[in-house]
This record gives structure tokens, C-alpha cells and sequence, in this order.
């Protein structure tokens, strides 16, 4: 914790000063110009809108970088890599000394330094001229984002510090417990509640969160607990606002021009020429190679496993998921490559990570593919937090939920079967935009297939495994019984092939088997962390809520 109260101690002197469109990582690192301090900078009505920019773009770099995905897709078996710097994410060796857990680590809880921040200041610093609405919006974000930082935290790591004003802690951050991971739970619904009551609706498309994401965020969190009806409740008020949509073009979704579309929830804010840390750095790991940005990057870190290939081809008319999402060989895009001679082509003998094909999902090209606004290791495309294609599969599973009435101790059956008329309405709306079949059944397991095709890459699959064995199998790590996912896993085609210059299709890869325990499904708190601060790795002390 000493890293994190170091940070969030400095941080208050100034918060959101920067904007997401002309930030600079200087007000991160020296004090603020011209005497501005907190008492003096919310002043005015825009001064307070402004202040929340920051919370959706540079404090997530960390996680966005490589920490996210590392754990989500190489470990969840979507991706698999040689790199020697993330393999161990895949074949579950990842220790306490990893510099992608500290960054698991340290970017949420950043985020929630900046929403402190805020929490903190801004009531006792703005002065009666600016409306209240403004700043009960302003505190909603706040509160929001906090919420999404936190419900990362949890699902990566458990039990972890809840933490609402650092002062408290200053003369005993080397002591500060963890809590349990229910009063975790239970601090995001709170936060969640107070943004839906006070943030503005029908702004999401500004890149700012609205109350209909705090909604969406909530169904989400629900249906994590095992709270069917809840989450069917809020999901239902975020269909019936009419907010938000489902784009027509599926592809559409991952183009930099689509930022803060109809259909994006809540995303993280990336730009291409505010430094490093301030853009997206995606595309420079997983594109196949520099052909594709033109900016020297693309390092193809991690290709698609056999597993995810085999379930798009399983799926059969899924063709228009599948070729926005990965490359296989000979596939062709319009959107890729138009300073050049005409679309790019994955070669036909492309492979990376010895999979035959490569990352599509957030590779956007190069500067000419986006209107200029690419850079070397720093693209302006969004990292989707939540889009509403989520809240739509939320819906048809809480009401599959609701019908096989299963507590928390125990997920549903993998082989439960629903009809019902309202959940096929939703989750065939996803599959009719994806160009799959429409259905008149579906299983659990049919429906966790469904959410794998549509948000591969998207950091979503592996929390998916956590959570399908019950929610007490999250609520209680050790020991914790995660049979069905841990089968999952070990039943995954995650192996390679060096068959060189095959054809599109080539099946002869080798068997990767993994050893998964239940304890994997937590990950290590970080080292250093944990030497300033030996409690929190000791058993967790229920938090005291005001």
C-alpha cells in the first residue's frame, strides 16, 4: 500500500485539472500552476464538469497495457503467446514478484486515488454559483468509476483494502487489512446506487459515464452475486430507457471514428498524441506486425488459441464476430491498410504464437487508417468497459437464473435448458447482429459460449470462469471450488503447431495441458505491496460502513 497512499497523498493537491482531450501526465508528476489548488479550482460550472476527465483515461494504462489482458485472455485460454514476459499468465506460474500483477494492482486503485480525490474535495470546495446538479453529477462519476475499478480488483485479486478517504490512513498505511470480498461487493453497490440516483442520463456517447451505465454496471454486479432479481431489474430499466443500442455492424464497434458509439457502455479514453501512458497500447502488442501500423510497433505478443478458433467454427454463420475479432489466413480488411496499395490480407502463412492466425479485436491500423489519430504505441481508439450487448445476454441469463433458482453455493447447470420467450428475444438479437442462427433454446453452457464469441479480447472470458461455479467460489478463496471452469481450462485446445506455411484451416497443433488448482483463480498480491503492508495478506477484517 505504500506505493498507492504515496500517489493518492500528492494527488491532493490538484485533481482533474487535465482533460481526456489536452492532458498532460505533468499534472501528475509537478504541482499545479499559478497557485491553483484544490480550494481554488472548483470555482466554476465547466471547472467541475472537467474534473472527472481524467477518470477514464491515464490512471487505467496499466491495466489496459498488458496487465488486463494477460489475465483475461492468455490465462482464460482465448489468447496464447511465447512472450517471455506474460507466459506465465498462461500457464498459470505467476508469482507475487510480476510486474503485470503490480500493474493489475496499482492502475485500478489509481483510479480510485483520482475518484477519492474528487469525493473528497470537490464538496467542500465548490462554491454555491455552481449548480447542484453539476456537482451531484461530477460526485456520480466519481462514485462510478470507483465502482469499476474496485469490481476489477475484486474479481483479480479477492479480498482487497476498501479504501474511501487516504487520510485517514496517514500514519498507518503499513497497516491497513484487507476486507472480505462480500463487503467489497457491497461497497460497489453502493457506489453504483449513488451514480444512478445523481449522474446525468443520455450522456455516455461524451465518454463520460451516465446513470444508465451506473445501471448497467449494477445488472452486472448482480448477476456476479447470484442476484437474478436485481439483475434482471436493472438491466430491464437500462433496456426500457432506450439509451443505448446495438450497432448494425458488429466490425463497426472496434473503429476509432465509433468512439463512445450507441452501444458503448462505459469505456476507457484513449488519445494518440498525448504521450505514452495517455493512449492505447493494444494494437502495438497485438498486431501482427508493423505492416499493419506503419509505426514501427506491432509486436503480435499473442495470437487466438485453437480453443477460441474452434469455437467461432463451431458456431458456424458466425463469420462477422469471427473476422473482427482474429485473423485467419486470407482474410481481408477494408479498414486496414488504406495508405497502401489496396486491403490488407493476413498472409497465408501468418501465425502467431504458433496459432495460424493473429489478434483482429483493437488492431485499427495505422494513422492513415484513422483519420491521423494513431501513433506509435498510442492509438485513439476506446477500451470498452461495458457495451450493451452485455446487458442484453445479462438479461436472458438472470432470467434463466431465475428459473433454475440456484443459491450462491452453486452456479447453473451447464446443461440447464431455457425457452423462455423474453431471453431468446435478447440473446437472438445479439447472435441475428453476429449473423448466427437464430435459436428457439438455449443452455447455460449455449449462453457462456455465446458470451465468449462476443467479447473475446475484450477482457471479459476470464471472469466469466470465475463466476460460473457460484458466486461463494469468488466469495471465499481458500479454499475455494471451482469445478466446472477448472475443467473448462483443462479440456482447452491451448497448443501450438509449426506447420509453417499451411493453408487457412490447418488443424495439427500439439496438446498444451495445464494444471489449474482453485487458488489460481486468485491472483498474488504484489510483493512489494505486501512487504509495506503485511496485513494484507493476513485474513480479511470486515470493513464498517457509515
Amino acid at each position: 500500500m505504500k506505493q498507492y497512499f504515496k500517489y493518492i497523498l500528492g494527488m491532493a493537491a490538484v485533481i482533474g485539472i487535465a482533460t481526456i482531450t489536452s492532458c498532460k501526465k505533468e499534472f501528475f508528476n509537478r504541482p499545479p500552476d499559478a497557485g491553483i489548488t484544490v480550494g481554488s479550482y472548483y470555482q466554476t460550472a465547466q471547472q467541475v464538469q472537467t474534473s472527472t476527465n481524467t477518470l477514464y483515461g491515464s490512471p487505467w494504462f496499466g491495466w489496459n497495457n498488458k496487465a488486463g489482458w494477460s489475465i483475461t485472455e492468455l490465462a482464460s485460454g482465448n489468447g496464447r503467446t511465447y512472450s517471455s514476459d506474460v507466459v506465465a499468465f498462461f500457464n498459470f506460474s505467476v508469482g507475487n514478484t510480476n510486474p503485470e500483477i503490480l500493474a493489475a494492482w496499482d492502475s485500478p486503485f489509481t483510479v480510485v486515488a483520482q475518484c477519492n480525490g474528487i469525493l473528497n474535495n470537490l464538496p467542500t470546495s465548490v462554491p454555491a454559483s455552481v449548480p447542484t446538479a453539476t456537482v451531484n453529477n461530477a460526485l456520480g462519476e466519481a462514485h462510478l468509476m470507483r465502482a469499476a475499478a474496485y469490481f476489477y480488483l475484486v474479481r483479480v485479486f479477492g479480498n482487497v483494502p476498501i479504501i474511501e478517504n487516504p487520510l485517514v490512513h496517514t500514519g498507518d498505511f503499513g497497516t491497513v487489512p484487507c476486507n472480505p470480498v462480500s463487503d467489497v461487493y457491497k461497497f460497489i453497490i453502493r457506489d453504483l446506487q449513488f451514480a444512478e440516483t445523481n449522474c446525468s442520463t443520455n450522456v455516455a456517447t461524451t465518454g463520460h459515464g451516465s446513470s444508465g451505465s451506473a445501471s448497467a454496471l449494477l445488472a452486472k454486479v448482480y448477476l456476479y452475486m447470484q442476484d437474478y432479481t436485481n439483475a434482471r431489474k436493472e438491466a430491464e430499466k437500462v433496456i426500457a430507457s432506450g439509451e443505448f443500442t446495438l450497432l448494425p455492424n458488429f466490425s463497426d464497434l472496434f473503429l476509432t471514428a465509433n468512439n463512445n458509439n450507441k452501444e458503448s457502455i462505459l469505456a476507457m479514453q484513449w488519445i494518440f498524441n498525448g504521450g505514452y501512458d495517455f493512449g492505447n497500447s493494444i494494437q502495438a502488442s497485438w498486431a501482427y506486425s508493423s505492416t499493419i501500423t506503419t509505426t514501427g510497433d506491432g509486436y503480435g505478443v499473442m495470437g487466438p488459441t485453437f480453443d477460441l478458433q474452434n469455437a467461432f467454427k463451431a458456431e458456424g454463420g458466425d463469420t462477422t464476430r469471427r473476422h473482427a475479432t482474429i485473423m485467419l489466413p486470407g482474410s481481408k480488411y477494408t479498414e486496414l491498410n488504406q495508405g497502401g496499395a489496396g486491403p490488407y490480407i493476413f498472409p497465408l502463412n501468418g501465425s502467431e504464437a504458433g496459432t495460424h492466425a493473429a489478434c483482429k479485436k483493437y488492431v485499427v491500423g495505422s494513422p492513415q487508417d484513422n483519420g491521423g489519430k494513431s501513433a506509435a504505441q498510442a492509438s485513439g481508439n476506446n477500451t470498452y468497459i461495458m457495451r450493451y450487448a452485455d446487458v442484453l445476454l445479462i438479461e436472458a441469463e438472470a432470467i434463466m437464473g431465475q428459473q433454475a433458482a440456484v443459491g450462491p453455493s452453486k452456479g447453473i447447470d451447464t446443461g440447464y435448458t431455457s425457452t423462455d420467450a423474453t431471453a431468446l428475444k435478447y440473446l437472438n438479437m445479439v447472435r441475428n447482429r453476429a449473423g448466427a442462427l437464430t435459436i428457439t433454446s438455449f443452455s447455460y453452457k449455449d449462453l457462456l459460449r455465446e458470451r465468449r464469441l462476443e467479447f473475446a479480447l475484450e477482457q471479459d472470458y476470464w471472469f466469466d470462469l470465475g463466476r460460473i461455479d457460484g458466486f461463494n467460489a469468488m466469495a471465499h478463496p481458500e479454499p475455494a471450488s471451482h469445478p466446472v471452469a477448472t475443467n473448462i481450462i483443462k479440456n482447452q485446445e491451448r497448443g501450438d503447431s509449426s506447420g509453417g506455411t499451411a493453408a487457412a484451416g490447418y488443424r495439427d497443433y500439439t496438446i498444451y495441458s495445464v494444471k489449474i488448482t482453485p487458488t489460481y483463480f486468485w491472483f498474488p498480491v504484489p510483493i512489494n505491496e505486501v512487504t509495506a503492508d503485511p496485513n494484507l495478506v493476513k485474513a480479511p477484517v470486515p470493513y464498517v460502513f457509515k
